[in-house]
């Protein structure tokens, strides 16, 4: 099979490359201190001026008409400038797919070519987690039961009561897809997924979570009090939920591994600009048998990582989708991320530990990949079983 990317998606590649080079690197490493979120507001708002958000969104609504190979090609070269912006974006498109498969005309309507405007920044948030259950929700084991967001028919009518802890875009979103339960007694026959509007009476924030990475990402707590939406929100019907979040999870468990790689290949340049400069004993550091062995081992990751997310996504473009590939390419290419991180620490010694080159900020913003959309713990546990 051929993964070489088409003359579009290499014009997309590029453009992205150089968004990320001119608006994302020049700021990255203030974003930590943006704990109002501005900084990150005003990229976004660049990234949408040039297409990037409606990478994904049909043509028909204005958007680029991107799928699987196209999202994650954004994905990657987003998060080489930075991972937590590549997760606020692809945490985006996630809850964009539900609307998308099950949404009714009415919302898609009204909702895409928001998602797809290059004058305003409209992102969808997928809340999921609940406060008590954290990866309960994506167990196919645990089949809803412990969804406590319940939502009530009332004529024409859906009352939503609950919280949602952890969501990426939590408190910026402009739409919310909700997973929900009509009745956790019944487990999967009473799952829902539910679309609610921001600024819907009822619906509210807690604080910006303060994390040890990601901080272009904002994560948080958020209520539903009494929250009326009309039934026409609810994506698909009453037992459907646990289907579509399943199905989507397919889908965009690839996002986390082309993230983790974009933000992985930053490291690794950085670490081998480094060793090539810094001379030890007469020579450069990467002629050292030590370094280069380590810098082998990173660069070969690095391409292992990045032909997996290919094949999960080309295998979701042309096929119904198969679980175990983006299962694979999500596990692998967050732990491999993880280890080159560190090793491109460990290459630059004392200046890989110092914040002012970037490289223990990629090390922890890359840590919380390896958790979200199904811990490497969860999948590897469930992977051979759910086959």
């Amino acid at each position: 099979m051929d993964f070489s990317y088409t003359e579009e998606q290499k014009m997309l590649e590029d453009m992205v490359k150089k968004f990320a080079k001119n608006e994302i690197l020049p700021v990255c490493l203030k974003f930590e201190g943006d704990l109002e979120g501005k900084l990150a507001h005003e990229v976004l708002k660049k990234a949408a001026k040039i297409g990037i958000l409606g990478t994904v969104v049909p043509k028909e609504y204005g958007g680029g008409g991107g799928r699987g190979m196209e999202a994650n090609i954004v994905l990657e070269n987003i998060s080489y400038g930075d991972v937590g912006l590549g997760c606020a974006i692809g945490a985006n498109w996630w809850a964009q797919t539900v609307i998308l498969m099950r949404g009714s005309k009415r919302l898609r309507d009204e909702w895409f070519p928001k998602f797809a405007s290059t004058n305003e920044v409209h992102l969808c948030c997928m809340a999921a987690t609940e406060p008590s259950g954290g990866t309960d929700v994506e167990d196919p084991e645990m089949g809803f039961r412990t969804v406590q967001t319940i939502a009530k028919v009332e004529g024409d009518e859906i009352v939503l009561n609950g919280r949602k802890a952890w969501p990426s875009n939590f408190d910026i979103a402009s739409l919310y897809v909700v997973v929900c339960t009509a009745d956790p007694k019944v487990g999967e026959e009473g799952s829902l997924l539910l679309a609610v509007p921001a600024g819907t009476p009822g619906l509210s924030f807690g604080k910006n979570e303060l994390k040890m990475g990601h901080h272009a990402d904002r994560n948080g707590e958020i209520i539903f009090d009494n929250v009326r939406v009309p039934k026409d929100n609810m994506l698909g019907k009453v037992g459907e939920g646990v289907k579509l979040l399943a199905r989507t999870l397919i889908y965009n468990r690839v996002g986390p591994a082309s993230m983790a790689l974009g933000a992985a290949q930053r490291a690794f340049d950085l670490a081998l600009e480094f060793t090539k400069a810094r001379m030890v004993g007469g020579i450069p550091l990467y002629q050292h048998e030590l370094a280069s062995a380590m810098l082998f081992d990173m660069e070969t990751k690095l391409h292992a990582a990045r032909l997996l997310w290919q094949r999960a996504a080309w295998v979701n473009t042309t096929t119904k989708g198969n679980a175990h590939y983006a299962h694979m390419a999500k596990v692998f290419a967050t732990d491999a991320a993880i280890d080159i991180a560190s090793n491109a620490v460990e290459l630059m010694g004392s200046y890989g530990y110092a914040k002012e080159y970037g490289v223990e900020k990629i090390m922890r913003d890359v840590k919380i990949i390896q958790i979200y959309i199904g811990s490497n713990e969860l999948i590897r546990a469930h992977a051979w079983r759910s086959m």
